[in-house]
């Protein structure tokens, strides 16, 4: 995302999508809706803490919730680097 609000644009993002309020969201996080919505206009960052709360509950990484991931890897491309990696491995021996 190349907004300067990219983790309270995903935020809100997976929060909408699984059909939460803010208020909602609030309630399973620990925070209060106008926490939450102070998250998704970014008028305030959350701490790592509630930033790997929230990844939890939703099932998508930190990176994601901070803009920094866009194109996870499929598995096949994971396998393919996981062989590479062992490849490598082995030749250090």
């Amino acid at each position: 995302m190349k907004g300067i609000n990219a983790i309270g644009e995903n935020i809100m993002r997976v929060r909408k999508k699984n059909g939460l309020t803010q208020a909602q969201f609030g309630e399973i996080i620990g925070k209060s809706q106008s926490t939450v919505y102070s998250y998704e206009n970014g008028s305030v960052i959350p701490s790592f803490e509630v930033l790997t709360i929230i990844s939890h509950f939703f099932g998508v990484s930190v990176s994601y919730l901070m803009g920094i991931e866009w194109n996870p890897l499929s598995g096949k491309a994971l396998r393919e680097l996981y062989d590479i990696y062992v490849d490598e491995a082995k030749e250090d021996e």
